[in-house]
């Protein structure tokens, strides 16, 4: 049997809470507010207020179709990008003695030690 996908969940059931709960608080706000100003300071406030609307809307799209360019030109991602394990220095120039990575791979925890300008890996004996 496949999983229904709008099943009601505690989770979803709160983030509508919240998202109910934000909106009666805007439009209060709103009612408390437009008494007290000009009608040219409700247009303004409005204007903004589309604007951000209109700014957001068009930064997810332009992402959005960055993205989809992505996809197109380099197709599904089904592993993760290869990493080279040769190394001769770490990010700030320091030498990496060389060191076998084998029991490096399968040690519950790695020792890192830096002597001078060369960085040392190891398995803790014992």
């Amino acid at each position: 049997m496949s999983e229904n996908p709008h099943r009601v969940t505690i989770r979803g059931t709160f983030h509508a809470l919240i998202v109910f709960s934000s909106w009666v608080l805007f439009f209060y706000w709103w009612y408390r507010v437009l008494p007290q100003i000009t009608g040219r300071d409700a247009a303004i406030a409005l204007l903004l207020i589309g604007l951000t609307v209109l700014c957001t809307a068009i930064a997810t799209f332009a992402w959005v179709r960055y993205n989809i360019g992505i996809f197109r030109r380099k197709g599904p991602r089904r592993n993760p990008t290869p990493v080279s394990e040769s190394y001769h220095a770490d990010s700030l120039g320091r030498k990496i003695e060389p060191v076998d990575l084998k029991p490096l791979r399968s040690a519950r925890s790695i020792v890192i030690s830096v002597e001078g300008e060369v960085k040392k890996y190891e398995v803790p004996k014992g």
